[in-house]
């Protein structure tokens, strides 16, 4: 830890009654026996809100999603994962070190480790998750996480079925060598969810992603075990008895619901552990059976313009959308100020502050798009997933201002289930989605800004290419010294916000409610943030 803390990467997750009557149990009362069937000392069940319907693809190679992440993180777990505070921690691993020209990461396991099977945990899954990730065969969403370790080109090309540079000297010891200097990497590979060899490594690599077990992953090796995902409905996970340290919960079910059922549901006692709409914030204070804990997140909520389209290459036409926008407005009457409105792609309090704040301007979006040629006969699609409160109104504000300086805006709501298609037939002009963690290292704004990160090879889902960036942030990345690295960052905050690659809205304070019988949670952050040691959670009195 002394050496990450060096680097700096520590410091670089009737309508209430329909609902209730089809997704899984109620909450029990303080004291009553658990209802699941896991064998948990002290047991107990709660019942979490998920914010949006998962896709049901779990694991790691699928698309990055916040509802399935959230699931993810109680029944996988990676090499570390970032705390509450978005720092590093080790899960998985015991120990890791990063060499000190920082091409060499090392990660030693801790011992006993088992899948939910009884079946031993090793460096052997940890190879196979990695070189299963790096394979573009796979369909991996993270594959350009690893383009940097050595071998991983041989791989890409065609050339060689794993990447020379992860080996594994013994069972316990995963050696990751990189042929240039990478500080970023641990943040990026060291969270990636780990897989059972012993259940997947026979599957041809161009199989691997279609196989069955990604929508029924039951031999896993967090805290809790996955049961059953009904749509619509709830995800339940049970605890896995063979986990260290083992959950004190029994059960737990994971609702997606409307945040304004949400908010009735905590009231009456149907969920337990739910992010809330500022606009709920006084009716959720109202219940004196609930607490309720803020955080700013690592991530933000944006609209990303695909680019790929020629009417959003101009900068300018992506200037005018900020200008034409009453963000600051936005944060103060949909948020009731708990959101920072947010001006370039790196996380807010890092960010340099002589960055182009886009005050709410008309006639200079007017002008902007005039002099960019835009031509107002043009209908642009803005797509996102309802359901939040804040987004739902995020939409028709974004759509309402926009056309008074000319652009006509039609709304489309989509299903999570739907995004991956949307995203790879580029099948958009505009989507509103929120997200990331760009705290735990300046380097995760790579993942969506990247010229080789389009996806599916990353999260450039707006598919922006600026090479004078991709220079700047490979620099800062392969810099040692943290105070150059940052300052490399904040040149490179300026030119995300020179080139509004993606049309910022806000960084949200992340806004939980939770049941006071419900000990041990720690507010991750914003609403797609995955869950902190859920092993640790309890309700008092058992």
């Amino acid at each position: 830890m002394k050496r990450l803390t060096r680097f700096g990467l520590g410091l670089c997750v009737a309508l209430v009654l329909a609902v209730t009557a089809c997704t899984g149990p109620a909450t029990e009362t303080p004291g009553a026996p658990g209802t699941g069937s896991g064998s948990a000392a002290g047991g107990g069940t709660i019942n979490i809100y998920l914010y949006q319907e998962p896709a049901g693809l779990f694991g790691p190679l699928a698309p990055a999603s916040g509802p399935d992440g959230q699931v993810n993180s109680l029944i996988f777990q990676g090499l570390l994962g970032s705390d509450p505070n978005f720092e590093l921690q080790p899960i998985l691993a015991e120990s890791y070190e990063i060499s000190p020209d920082a091409k060499t990461f090392t990660f030693k396991l801790k011992p006993d480790l088992k899948w939910n099977d009884g079946e031993p945990l090793t460096s052997a899954d940890v190879l196979f998750t990695y070189n299963a990730v790096a394979n573009p065969k796979a369909k991996s969403a993270a594959a350009s996480m690893f383009s940097s370790i050595v071998g991983a080109k041989e791989v890409t090309d065609g050339k060689a079925d794993t990447v020379s540079g992860i080996t594994a000297p013994d069972d316990h010891t995963v050696v990751v060598k990189t042929a240039e200097p990478n500080v970023g990497l641990l943040a990026q590979i060291g969270p990636i969810l780990i897989l059972p060899k012993h259940v997947l490594g026979e599957i041809p690599i161009g199989e691997l992603y279609d196989n069955e077990y990604f929508r029924n992953p039951t031999v896993t090796s967090g805290p809790f075990k996955f049961v059953e995902y009904k749509t619509s409905q709830y995800v339940h996970v049970e605890a896995n008895e063979h986990a260290n340290p083992k959950p004190k919960l029994s059960d737990v079910y994971l609702k997606p619901m409307t945040s304004d059922v949400a908010t009735a549901a905590l009231g009456n006692g149907e969920l337990d552990v739910a992010t809330v709409s500022p606009l709920d914030l006084e009716t959720i204070k109202g219940f004196d059976q609930i607490a309720v804990q803020e955080k700013l997140g690592a991530g933000f909520v944006r609209l990303g313009l695909n680019q790929s389209r020629d009417h959003f290459k101009d900068e300018r036409v992506r200037q005018a959308f900020l200008y034409a926008t009453n963000r600051a407005d936005l944060v103060q009457k949909v948020l009731l100020g708990k959101a920072v409105v947010q001006n370039s792609d790196f996380y807010t309090p890092r960010a340099p502050e002589d960055l182009n704040e886009y005050a709410y301007d008309p006639a200079k979006a007017k002008q902007l798009l005039a002099d960019a040629g835009w031509d107002s006969s043009r209908e642009i699609d803005l797509m996102w997933v309802p359901g939040q409160r804040d987004r739902d109104a995020s939409a028709t504000i974004v759509q309402s201002q926009l056309k008074e300086v000319g652009v006509n805006v039609k709304l489309r709501q989509v299903q999570p289930s739907e995004i991956s298609k949307i995203y790879g037939d580029k099948d958009f002009d505009m989507v509103l989605y929120g997200g990331g963690n760009y705290a735990i290292s300046s380097d995760n704004v790579s993942v969506i800004t990247s010229c080789d990160k389009h996806y599916p090879n990353g999260g450039n889902i707006n598919y922006f290419c600026d090479p004078a960036l991709d220079k700047i942030m490979k620099e800062a990345n392969g810099t040692v010294d943290e105070a150059k690295r940052n300052e490399l960052y904040a040149q490179a905050a300026r030119i995300s916000n020179e080139k509004a690659d993606l049309f910022w809205l806000y960084s949200p304070m992340g806004l939980w409610a939770v049941n006071k019988r419900v000990q041990g949670f720690q507010a991750p952050g914003s609403q797609e943030v995955p869950f902190w040691d859920p092993a640790s959670w309890s309700i008092s009195g058992q």
